[in-house]
């Protein structure tokens, strides 16, 4: 492109820009209906799919431990593997998701993951099912990032944090899923000889949880894909015909009466075609430079300790009840009783055993089904309650939580505590409503990809301390994961005020 070209497209930028409408006008002229809401609930099945997968080897690997011969130490590697594979390719995929469009993104990595999730059921032994776990998990950041900025660009501004924030707390439902699914198959008693292996019910349940990500990525072939890349893109016509779709689909009327006729470029658009690293440092220098730093730095910041807790420590969730409620639970705590077990069973030596108790699968399906619903009704009155009111409160109640643990005697208590960890799902959906606000849509998807990817880094430090410390100090584990919960609540505080006009004026001040 050469200079001549680059006046001529400024000029033509200008009088696209006179007399016409701003994108963000534009959404809210074409309003919110069910064409908005029945996509953004296939972008929440992308995010059901993605906290499916890891928080499924709860169950899975305790099951196959006899048939592929896990020990302690190879359960806490593959308890991590999810969230290595996403550490590594959050970056390349943020990169995609900003390039390459939203929708083909997550139809590509979604696709990918669920092959490699069912084709992970078929393996004989540990190092080919640890192979396709980690190849599935290369594909699983696309999926477990790019709908939140997909969601926020789908919906009008005004219901931007409503939406993220109720889409968000359905993602909590991949929490109830996966005991329900765990209590319906698990229990199946039956024994297919495949020659070098035997199919039993814990394959059947991981091809089923890596489903979810193939019905996704089929839902999602009919969809639009986000109107503000395409504006990014210069895809200006393109823009314009999605939002006579969506006008005409919410107000049940024809798509020439949407009064808007053009649209205002509000940022640069670039043609010219780039290399890959030219284009990857364009897109990731301004992240970690004024202004936008700062709000790097907080995002990331508060990613990691949400998912050091909700993914790392959660993964033992339901071990930690498993010991506490088939031990000697009278007036002891929840640590007591597992240091009881440890000392009684530390020098036996027993048979394989892969049984899970059923009433496991009972108190986390309860638990968790009754936090989706908690989820779901405060996140519906974040508007009322604000996101950065949200985000302060869910940090320091479920950090306080955690370090209650320690001194609660009743079952129940210890239960309730315990299994509230869902609820911290609430945090992430204001967190990402800021990435949102705060970051122009060429950096966006980049932005919210590295902020998840230091949340997966939390994912696995969180995983391998929890697994280490829960036997050598168990009480120090729960102090640790709830103290840094609350930091992460006072971290909060730094964030912009709830309202997105008041975000961009913070913003600009600094810019």
């Amino acid at each position: 492109m050469n200079g001549n070209q680059v006046g001529t497209l400024s000029e033509v930028v200008e009088k696209k820009n006179d007399n016409a409408s701003s994108l963000d006008h534009a959404m809210h002229v074409a309003g919110i209906g069910w064409y908005n809401i029945k996509y953004c609930l296939v972008l929440a099945l992308f995010l059901i799919a993605a906290i499916v997968e890891p928080i499924g080897y709860s169950y899975i690997l305790p099951a196959s431990k006899c048939d592929l011969n896990i020990t302690d130490a190879q359960r806490g590697f593959l308890a991590s593997v999810p969230y290595i594979g996403i550490v590594l390719t959050s970056f390349p995929w943020g990169y995609l998701v900003d390039t390459r469009g939203r929708k083909k993104s997550l139809i590509l990595g979604s696709l990918a993951a669920g092959m490699f999730i069912m084709l992970s059921a078929f393996m004989p032994n540990f190092i080919s099912f640890a192979a396709c776990k980690f190849l599935s998990a290369l594909c699983t950041a696309c999926p477990a990032a790019a709908p939140y900025t997909f969601i926020g660009e789908l919906v009008p501004l005004k219901y931007r944090d409503v939406t993220l924030s109720v889409t968000n707390a359905m993602q909590i439902l991949g929490s109830v899923i996966v005991p329900l699914f765990a209590w319906a198959v698990l229990p199946l008693d039956f024994r297919v000889d495949f020659g070098a292996y035997d199919f039993r019910p814990w394959r059947l349940l991981t091809m089923m949880y890596g489903f979810l990500f193939i019905l996704a990525a089929l839902l999602l072939l009919c969809g639009p894909e986000s109107p503000k890349y395409l504006l990014s893109q210069g895809r200006y016509d393109e823009t314009l015909e999605l939002l006579k779709i969506i006008y005409s689909k919410n107000k049940k009327k024809s798509p020439d009466e949407f009064p808007i006729k053009s649209l205002k470029i509000d940022e640069t658009v670039q043609k010219e075609k780039i290399r890959f690293l030219t284009s990857l440092k364009v897109q990731t220098l301004p992240l970690f430079k004024p202004p936008y730093i700062k709000w790097m730095i907080l995002n990331s910041s508060i990613f990691f300790g949400i998912l050091a807790t909700a993914n790392g420590l959660y993964i033992w969730v339901p071990d930690i009840i498993n010991r506490v409620l088939t031990g000697d639970s009278e007036g002891a705590t929840a640590c007591e009783i597992i240091a009881q077990r440890l000392n009684a069973t530390g020098d036996d030596i027993v048979e394989c055993d892969d049984s899970l108790d059923t009433t496991t699968f009972l108190i986390n399906f309860v638990a968790n089904l009754t936090c989706a619903v908690i989820a779901i009704v405060v996140s519906s009155t974040v508007k009322i309650i604000g996101k950065k009111n949200l985000l302060i409160s869910v940090l320091l109640i479920i950090g306080l939580f955690c370090a209650l643990v320690n001194v609660v005697t009743q079952d129940i208590l210890f239960v309730i505590f315990l299994s509230a960890m869902p609820v911290l799902a609430l945090a992430i959906g204001p967190v990402n409503a800021y990435a949102v606000e705060i970051f122009p849509t060429h950096l966006r998807g980049m932005a919210v990809s590295l902020s998840m990817m230091m949340g997966r880094i939390g994912s696995v430090i969180g995983a391998n301390i929890a697994g280490i410390m829960l036997n050598a100090a168990c009480e120090v584990t729960f102090y640790f994961f709830g103290g840094l919960l609350m930091f992460c609540g006072l971290m909060s505080f730094l964030m912009p005020s709830s309202k997105a006009k008041q975000t961009k004026e913070v913003l600009m001040t600094k810019m």
